[in-house]
């Protein structure tokens, strides 16, 4: 869900366990004040009011963990978490909202030359290159040229899904499938292959993708 529909929909769940709390509280008004109150009433107000907040609670667990599972990947693909900010990563992230993305990129060049250990940071060219200047070639070369490297499997993992995507971009179908597998077989333990071999099920089924992608317009 996203934009509008995600927003009707929260609000929708938070006036049905309003309503439904409303009623409940009405019910057991009514059985503490009147003699021979419908208990059946009660109860079921009270069985629709704990529905109502399980489905908030569905809800709110759910994006709760498309919260943390965003962050993780972000985390995982840029390494972990800095101990404090780092002012050449700072100073690139403001050119690049300045609208100077080449020069943010030569700024992130230069902190890697002096510190050459911090493999995470091609990411963020990869980004710049995809995101910002919209050239996927480039982004692709970033992305290959770090998995080069001896990576912690989640973060080979995320970057390779990335670069899977951009091969499919250019139409280069054939290397983005042999990286899906790869990750599938290889990387199935990891978040991004356990992506991977959903990615591999829609090519091989590409009806059940459409009607599942139809199914998630209609909700």
């Amino acid at each position: 869900m996203k934009g509008m529909t995600k927003t009707a929909v929260y609000v929708a769940v938070v006036i049905v366990v309003g309503l439904c709390e409303y009623w409940f509280a009405h019910e057991r008004s009514l059985a503490h004040q009147v003699t021979g109150a419908s208990r059946s009433r009660m109860m079921l107000s009270a069985g629709s009011l704990v529905l109502s907040l399980v489905g908030l609670g569905v809800i709110c667990a759910y994006e709760v963990r498309q919260f943390v599972g965003n962050n993780a990947e972000k985390w995982i693909l840029q390494g972990a978490a800095p101990t404090g900010p780092i002012p050449e990563l700072e100073e690139a992230e403001r050119l690049r909202v300045a609208g100077r993305p080449l020069d943010a990129i030569g700024v992130i060049r230069e902190y890697l030359q002096a510190n050459p250990y911090e493999l995470h940071v091609m990411a963020r060219i990869a980004e710049i290159y995809r995101y910002d200047l919209h050239n996927d070639l480039a982004a692709a070369l970033e992305y290959e040229e770090l998995l080069k490297h001896k990576l912690p499997d989640d973060q080979w993992a995320w970057a390779a899904l990335h670069l899977a995507k951009l091969y499919g971009r250019r139409d280069e179908l054939d290397k983005s499938l042999a990286l899906l597998e790869r990750l599938d077989t290889q990387y199935g333990h990891t978040v991004a292959g356990r992506r991977a071999k959903k990615a591999l099920e829609q090519v091989g089924n590409p009806q059940a993708d459409a009607q599942e992608s139809e199914e998630e317009g209609e909700a």
